[in-house]
């Protein structure tokens, strides 16, 4: 379930979303969970709701679009946001608090579908998974949410999380794909870095769980990409 928050002082544009919300449903399988507000003060007083997502209107009276959606960025840094407008130029205005994208008014239902569906795959990312790990007779479960990075040194696998560093003998790639979806990017051959817990980039390497590690010059553009992503930023 994908839980959405529509911000709009404009009943027809609020009912227009709805109904597109409706159709995609359908179409990939996905539920949403829709909560409307017809003004971003009235967003910003349910914001102790968790949303994954929030459809924002950028031409409204007393607080726009682009203020409300910096009242949000102090409330929740990983909430994604698009904004839905007829002022195009405004949109730029994005990057400072990392919008994902903008829809422009009239709102098309096919261009509306990719970039929901864009969104929705980001968030899908963020899901938890657990792994087992077996090594020297012993099992041990942790959850990709306590993971920072793993590590391939020769044939063995070292799980860096926030508890200690475990060992496994396994290749990276089979980790990779076990993990495919969810929140971890490879920075270099011999790291698969959880995108979460990046907390820096510094020119040719990151910053995750206090570790420094770098990034490889043929995957820089595609990692920073991704981390992008995560994060709810616009395209890089």
């Amino acid at each position: 379930m994908v839980k959405v928050a529509i911000v709009d002082d404009e009943r027809d544009e609020r009912d227009l979303l709805r109904s597109h919300f409706r159709k995609l449903q359908e179409e990939i399988r996905e539920e949403f969970e829709l909560c409307e507000y017809s003004s971003g003060l009235e967003l910003l007083e349910n914001m102790d709701r968790e949303f994954d997502l929030i459809c924002l209107d950028i031409d409204m009276e007393k607080m726009d679009g682009i203020q409300t959606a910096r009242e949000v960025r102090r409330l929740d840094s990983q909430v994604l946001i698009i904004f839905i407008t007829n002022l195009a130029q405004m949109a730029i205005q994005g990057y400072e608090v990392r919008a994902l994208d903008f829809i422009v008014k009239p709102l098309n239902y096919y261009s509306f579908s990719l970039k929901i569906k864009s969104a929705a795959d980001i968030i899908a990312n963020r899901k938890v998974k657990n792994i087992l790990i077996g090594s020297a007779g012993e099992l041990r479960r942790i959850s990709t949410d306590d993971l920072y990075y793993a590590e391939v040194f020769s044939h063995d696998l070292f799980y860096h999380t926030k508890d200690g560093v475990y060992k496994q003998r396994a290749p990276l790639k089979e980790l990779e794909d076990n993990l495919r979806g969810l929140s971890f990017k490879r920075c270099n051959n011999s790291y698969l870095v959880n995108l979460k817990y990046v907390d820096c980039v510094e020119k040719d390497r990151i910053r995750i769980g206090g570790e420094w590690l770098r990034i490889s010059r043929p995957r820089r553009k595609e990692f920073l990409q991704a981390l992008a992503n995560y994060m709810g930023g616009l395209s890089i």
